[in-house]
């Protein structure tokens, strides 16, 4: 079922700009052995595939897919309480490494990571060493970025990130189901959180 998801993330970054140096690279990966963990954010996934709402005709197969690969991903958080998230941001919240050094496909070239936010919810000002782009699978969302206008994004759209190029979401309205494809050094580092609020 993941090389469902996969193939289905590959074709649907092949048709996106600026992901097509990705694309190139998501065949013929290595696959590591990683233990399946569920956290509250999975139930919200299913139901948001099911629902069809909130998706577009071009990220549904890609949405279908991440919904029948489930039960065999497994799901993180890179924050906890300590990092002054409540539990109920938590329960709201997590992320899965399909391909990175330690994730279910390996490479050491690049990281494509899907991540779930709840409606409602702020993730604060936070940077990074390697280049992102977000991949909005479902969903909608508003993001700052520095020196850049503020964007509301939804279903399809692509959000473009630096590295160490400060920026922030918050999930209005909401939910935010998005596939970030990272390149560039220090692919499993922890982001630096700027102040929240």
């Amino acid at each position: 079922m993941p090389a469902r998801l996969l193939q289905e993330l590959a074709q649907l970054a092949a048709r996106t700009e600026g992901l097509a140096w990705f694309a190139a690279r998501m065949q013929g990966l290595p696959v590591l052995d990683a233990e399946p963990l569920r956290l509250p954010v999975c139930n919200r996934i299913e139901k948001l595939a099911v629902s069809g709402k909130q998706v577009s005709e071009a990220t549904a197969p890609a949405v279908a897919a991440l919904a029948s690969a489930l039960p065999r991903l497994r799901w993180q958080q890179t924050y906890t309480e300590a990092d002054g998230f409540t539990r109920d941001w938590l329960d709201n919240y997590g992320w899965v490494n399909l391909i990175s050094p330690e994730g279910l496909y390996q490479s050491d070239g690049m990281r494509l990571s899907i991540g779930y936010w709840g409606a409602g919810q702020h993730y604060g000002e936070h940077s990074h060493a390697p280049e992102e782009t977000y991949l909005i699978l479902a969903g909608q969302a508003r993001f700052y970025s520095e020196g850049r206008p503020v964007r509301d994004e939804g279903p399809g759209d692509t959000i473009h990130h630096a590295p160490h190029q400060k920026h922030a979401i918050d999930m209005v309205p909401g939910p935010l189901l998005a596939a970030a494809f990272w390149r560039g050094d220090d692919l499993l580092k922890k982001s630096e959180l700027g102040a929240r609020s």
